[in-house]
């Protein structure tokens, strides 16, 4: 895809806010494959009732609570797809996407690394929150200390309409620059007062939107409590990867 169009004042409302709303970050025609692609991947999980692995893809049931490793709320009910991209070349192919890649090294990331992609779920009427965390929380060893050294970047790409009715993303600006924070991720709750939110934000967004943010930014989103699903793809960039080499075909 063409590197999507960045505001012009993109990089330092990043580094002030730690997070961007980029509008039509995908075309239409990317959200449509990405959807079907993951339809597909849903279908082959239909019956399942627990976390389960298949060829190297994480699918990760809708309980009553959100917690993991809990019995699903039906057979086939997600909340997470991990690494889809193992399963479906459409999302390997937009993990590595030179004009995302090219985007991130723009803001300021140079030589992007993808380390995580997923495709995160909010059922209708079933889909619970996903509490205020900061995503560097989850990176640990080597990896984080390369996160650490080369900075990262990390941002989630709607494939359903988002309100606050069907879960939307929620920021809590500014966050990132009060360095990482070890607290209880409690899935039954918002994890409410571990942050400052006097910047709280929710970011309604439309199919092929996506918000760019900072890893050590908290930020999370409510329950589904419409008729609508929620889908968002979600991917973690490090710096200090393969250098991006230039396209031969750009002028």
């Amino acid at each position: 895809m063409a590197a999507p169009i960045l505001p012009a004042d993109a990089r330092a409302t990043l580094e002030r806010e730690g997070w961007i709303l980029v509008p039509e970050f995908l075309g239409a025609q990317t959200v449509a494959e990405l959807l079907r692609a993951s339809e597909t991947m849903e279908a082959s999980v239909a019956d399942i009732t627990r976390d389960t692995v298949k060829l190297g893809v994480g699918f990760e049931v809708q309980s009553v609570s959100g917690r993991r490793g809990e019995l699903a709320v039906a057979p086939g009910a997600l909340r997470k797809i991990s690494f889809p991209s193992k399963g479906q070349p459409v999302f390997a192919n937009l993990r590595r996407d030179r004009g995302l890649l090219h985007a991130l090294a723009e803001l300021g990331l140079d030589a992007p690394k993808c380390l995580v992609d997923q495709v995160n779920f909010k059922l209708p009427k079933l889909g619970t929150g996903f509490p205020f965390h900061q995503d560097a929380h989850f990176v640990v060893g080597a990896t984080r200390g390369r996160l650490e050294r080369h900075g990262g970047l990390n941002l989630v790409i709607a494939l359903d309409p988002t309100a606050a009715a069907n879960g939307a993303f929620e920021v809590l600006g500014r966050t990132h620059l009060g360095g990482l924070i070890d607290f209880a991720y409690d899935h039954t709750s918002m994890n409410e007062g571990v942050f400052d939110e006097t910047h709280r934000q929710l970011v309604p967004m439309e199919p092929g939107d996506a918000v760019l943010f900072h890893p050590l930014l908290a930020h999370g989103s409510g329950p589904n409590r419409s008729d609508r699903p929620r889908r968002l793809v979600t991917l973690w960039y490090r710096g200090g990867g393969p250098a991006l080499l230039k396209d031969p075909a750009d002028p």
